[in-house]
């Protein structure tokens, strides 16, 4: 069976399950080479089906089918998440309800989620997926009023980020950073320079009224923002780059305070440069 029919009677055999409403693929419509990726399914449903229901879901695609892990317990970031194998192509079926997808979003969007969770996780990069997201199936248009809900990026979200974030890029961050510099402290520096450059992403996203994905294609995003520093994708990487040795880290600690003082004046004047 080639890749496109399986995927498709992959779709067909979960869209059977009752309470399943909606199913969006993240990363748009094409499905991945064989050993690109894997294939992220979001399911959204009026409740979770059983464990049984699902595996029987999986099972009914037939010989195909290579491997399955199917969740007993919803996961914190990733809904109840199930695992497949199925021909050429690695599936993960994220599972979630309506009702709890809608709350989450909700607190994202009224601003009580502005850091990163878990340590990688960033709650507005559930919205991004969700604005990009190929639909596959939308019983009661679920994600379809999603994204229209989500065209417009409120503005207190924006400010809310754009303040939380500029403060922490001038605090303890700058601190170790000063103290890493006069140390020439290679590893110290680079603790800091991470947690500094995390900060000023989400605030330059939020500047520019872009849900934070993630921290991948970040240059390809800057370099369509209005909002930003001069040069400023090329200036994050010198920065890095500079900052891999003793002997150059006062010139990357230079060029950040720059950038990060040329983001502050624009987060109060919201002007494009």
């Amino acid at each position: 069976m080639n890749k496109n029919d399986c995927f498709a009677l992959v779709i067909d055999s979960v869209s059977t399950m009752e309470q399943v409403q909606s199913i969006g693929k993240s990363g748009g419509k094409d499905l991945p080479e064989q050993g690109e990726s894997d294939i992220d399914l979001y399911i959204f449903c009026t409740e979770i089906p059983s464990a049984s229901k699902r595996q029987s879901a999986i099972d009914s695609v037939g010989s195909d089918v290579r491997s399955s892990n199917i969740s007993e317990q919803e996961g914190q970031f990733w809904g109840t998440c199930d695992f497949a194998t199925i021909g050429n192509m690695d599936f993960c079926l994220m599972y979630f309800t309506t009702v709890k997808m809608s709350a989450y979003i909700e607190t994202v969007l009224s601003g009580e989620r502005l850091d990163r969770e878990g340590n990688y996780f960033y709650p507005t990069g559930r919205i991004s997926t969700i604005l990009s997201m190929y639909v596959l199936l939308d019983k009661n248009n679920y994600i379809a009023l999603l994204k229209q809900s989500l065209a417009v990026y409120p503005a207190l979200l924006s400010e809310k980020l754009v303040e939380h974030h500029i403060k922490r890029l001038h605090g303890l961050v700058t601190e170790d950073m000063e103290r890493a510099v006069s140390r020439k402290e290679v590893l110290l520096y680079h603790y800091a320079l991470e947690i500094g450059i995390d900060h000023f992403l989400q605030a330059l996203f939020a500047l520019n009224k872009c849900f934070f994905p993630s921290r991948k294609r970040t240059a390809q995003y800057i370099d369509k923002f209005s909002i930003k520093p001069v040069d400023c994708a090329n200036r994050l990487l010198e920065v890095v780059a500079l900052g891999g040795s003793p002997e150059t880290l006062f010139q990357s600690s230079e060029i950040w305070s720059a950038l990060c003082g040329e983001l502050s004046d624009l987060a109060a004047t919201g002007e494009a440069r």
